[in-house]
């Protein structure tokens, strides 16, 4: 018998095994695109502009549009990109947009 308490000869002790298995990864398909032919006509997606356009038409400065997000806070409406705010919203609607760019018909 020892006098430290330790015990030379412990007894194993059943510790679960656990087996981790890797997930597989999720494979997520996107929508096909739309093939669309050049004079085929579109609607433009960006804010702001909503007009009919043929891809054909389409060049750096056809579209005058709203890059940032619309703001409804307090009251108030307007756009984040131009910082222009109004109370009532047929003003708002009537803000003329400050960027000019290419007609987007993605969403």
């Amino acid at each position: 018998m020892s006098i430290s308490g330790s015990n030379p000869n412990p007894k194993p002790v059943d510790t679960p095994v656990t087996t981790v298995v890797p997930e597989e990864p999720v494979i997520v398909n996107a929508p096909p695109r739309k093939v669309v032919g050049i004079n085929e006509p579109q609607t433009c997606k960006n804010k702001g502009c909503g007009q009919t356009f043929k891809e054909i038409d389409n060049h750096e400065n056809a579209c005058n549009y709203h890059p940032g997000p619309a703001v409804f806070h307090d009251r108030m409406r307007g756009w984040n990109c131009c910082d222009v705010h109004v109370k009532e919203f047929d003003e708002f609607m009537s803000i003329p947009p400050c960027t000019k760019g290419w007609h987007n018909a993605d969403p």
